[in-house]
């Protein structure tokens, strides 16, 4: 089975194909399980989140559909899944130190969801600011995280102020088109 592709079997998958899932198993735990481990840290967890993963995978398999590779919708299932148990995990965190509180007085908590999901939003986006071209990152940065003005920025790296304003909107527009 090493020779078809993942749409052939995903097809045999739906056919209810025990060895066809196996093979999936075989092809995508390692990657999974080493960007899940990096995430939890936890070899005992990221066997329970990688095997949960699967389980769905296969209790699905018949509302799914696959037109290229199984390999976008298994990493979107592992992501997901690592921020349900973050979640789990901070809610066990406030939970415990609630016990702890005098009183019975808990503890205030910043949303972790809201937190987890503008970290994972800062990486997409510098993930994608590093795609663009050198002049570009760099005036991007200096203005969104040095908070630089157009101005100090022409003058430290020597350019237009009108280049400066054009390669702020060209990167801004590619990141409105990115996350469309």
């Amino acid at each position: 089975m090493m020779g078809i592709n993942d749409v052939q079997l995903f097809a045999r998958i739906r056919d209810d194909d025990r060895s066809a899932f196996a093979e999936l198993v075989d092809r995508y735990s390692g990657i999974l399980y080493r960007f899940i481990l990096k995430r939890t840290g936890s070899k005992e967890d990221t066997q329970d989140i990688l095997q949960d993963i699967f389980a769905s995978f296969w209790k699905r398999r018949h509302q799914l559909i696959v037109t290229e590779s199984l390999y976008p919708y298994l990493f979107k299932s592992a992501r997901y899944a690592v921020i349900d148990w973050m979640i789990k995990k901070q809610k066990d965190i406030v939970y415990a130190s609630s016990l702890l509180a005098p009183d019975g007085l808990q503890p205030l908590a910043e949303s972790f969801e809201d937190t987890l999901l503008a970290k994972e939003l800062r990486e997409l986006i510098n993930t994608e600011v590093d795609k663009m071209p050198k002049t570009m990152k760099n005036i991007f940065r200096m203005s969104r995280q040095d908070a630089m003005s157009n101005k100090e920025i022409a003058v430290k790296l020597a350019l237009s102020e009108q280049t400066v304003k054009n390669n702020i909107s060209l990167a801004i527009n590619k990141l409105k088109i990115i996350f469309k």
